[in-house]
């Protein structure tokens, strides 16, 4: 089995032997990401290896990410190469981002945040990518900074589909969701509310959290305890800038 790359020019042999893992580069609950190289061509790629052990009662979630990073098809959105099973992971063969994520950028670099344009650049680039999910079915559920990737050109690409839902399973655009999944800290108070459902507009309150973010250096509430983020969201009035602080801001910002 072989995958081929975005451009079809390119195939990716599904096989360990054709993989030289080098260094760590990321980490989540279940899953590590090399940079890795791919031997045939001496191309530096990623390789995301997913605990399938671990992940028992996510396969569909994992079923669905692999599905989805092979299918998509727009430049920014992270698409997989071809992805095959080792032992007991998964392995996914994706580009590899050089940059790393803007998480990553802001904790080395900027931990106050980004300018104001940069920001701007960086959303626009990522609301093209959440348009293509969303017109494809697809509520990515985990948007925020640290999935937000940018390679050595400089291109934004969002990536990260380990909690993605497909709403069009059954071919209706007015589904909800009810599954509890992303992380609290950009979750929207549908998705936090038991039994309330939820749908596209669920990731509309991530990107602007993520917004928020990237003006900051953190997300709202984030150094708070989970519990604490969850009644926060719930009780509060959603977060924004305070422009006695953020003096740095403009208060109207064009259209992109």
């Amino acid at each position: 089995m072989v995958g081929k790359s975005g451009s079809g020019k390119r195939v990716y042999k599904a096989s360990a032997e054709e993989y030289n893992l080098l260094e760590e580069v990321g980490y989540g609950a279940n899953a590590v990401v090399y940079r890795a190289i791919y031997v045939p061509s001496n191309e530096i790629v990623a390789v995301k290896c997913l605990d399938l052990d671990r992940c028992n009662s996510n396969l569909d979630d994992i079923r669905r990410e692999a599905q989805i990073m092979k299918l998509i098809d727009h430049p920014n959105l992270i698409k997989s190469y071809c992805s095959f099973v080792v032992e007991q992971h998964l392995w996914v063969v994706m580009p590899f981002m050089s940059e790393g994520s803007c998480l990553h950028l802001m904790k080395i670099a900027y931990p106050d945040g980004f300018e104001e344009r940069v920001i701007g650049s960086i959303l626009k680039e990522t609301l093209k990518a959440l348009e293509y999910l969303h017109r494809h079915g697809h509520i990515h559920r985990d948007i925020k900074a640290g999935n937000i990737l940018i390679d050595s050109p400089g291109i934004v690409k969002l990536g990260d589909f380990g909690v993605s839902a497909c709403m069009f399973d059954k071919g209706d655009r007015q589904r909800s969701r009810t599954t509890f999944v992303g992380t609290p800290c950009w979750m929207a108070p549908e998705v936090l509310q038991p039994g309330a459902g939820y749908d596209f507009k669920a990731d509309i309150w991530s990107f602007g959290i993520t917004a928020l973010e990237l003006a900051h250096g953190h997300a709202p509430f984030s150094k708070y305890p989970p519990m604490k983020v969850l009644l926060m969201t719930l009780q509060n009035a959603p977060p924004g800038l305070d422009y006695d602080r953020d003096k740095r801001f403009s208060k109207l910002r064009p259209v992109f």
